[in-house]
């Protein structure tokens, strides 16, 4: 196996058993990182104990990730080139309660999270509720209300800015449903 999983998840909600083996997902670097990090603090200190700033890309995993499993990832990441991603400014997806930054290029996310998914690790996932739509969540334990008045607060001092991608990670949660960064796969070089 490429990494250790959680055994108990008896405890966890419903929702989260589904991410037992993990997520792909894209860590900013710094400032954005430090940045985001810090409004999730302020504002959502649970979605921030849960996981710090990143772009979500896959569903879940299927079933534990092993070696032959990486090998395939890594052959299909290896094939994708390294790109500029653009975060900012504000965005929400009322009626739907949540603070997010806007994230571009969309179709250059979206072809990563294609490829990614092809690999067979992800075969008998279920499939995404949603319509893929990137993005980096400031505040989404929150009412609808606590979103439109966010959403006046912070705009004019969300991070806005661009930053290279040349990797993704793949997370895990450990027992308390805390994901770490457990790999991570390089883009082209």
């Amino acid at each position: 196996m490429a990494t250790s999983y959680e055994a108990d998840i008896g405890h966890w909600e419903d929702w989260q058993k589904a991410y037992r083996f993990g997520i792909f997902l894209i860590l900013p670097p710094d400032p954005p990182l430090t940045q985001v990090n810090a409004l999730r603090s302020k504002h959502d200190p649970r979605g921030q104990s849960i996981c710090e700033a990143h772009i979500s890309l896959t569903i879940p995993l299927a079933r534990p990730l092993g070696e032959a499993d990486w090998s395939e990832l890594e052959s299909i990441a290896s094939g994708v080139q390294p790109f500029s991603i653009r975060y900012g400014p504000l965005m929400n997806y009322l009626p739907h309660p949540g603070v997010c930054l806007v994230i571009q290029p969309q179709n250059e996310l979206d072809r990563l999270r294609g490829a990614l998914e092809t690999a067979s690790v992800f075969e008998g996932a279920p499939a995404r509720k949603y319509p893929f739509s990137a993005h980096m969540t400031i505040a989404e334990f929150i009412s609808a209300e606590q979103t439109e008045s966010l959403m006046g607060e912070l705009a004019g001092v969300a991070p806005k800015g661009v930053f290279a991608c040349t990797g993704v990670s793949y997370v895990v949660p450990d027992a308390g449903f805390h994901f770490t960064e457990r790999r991570r796969l390089e883009l082209a070089r």
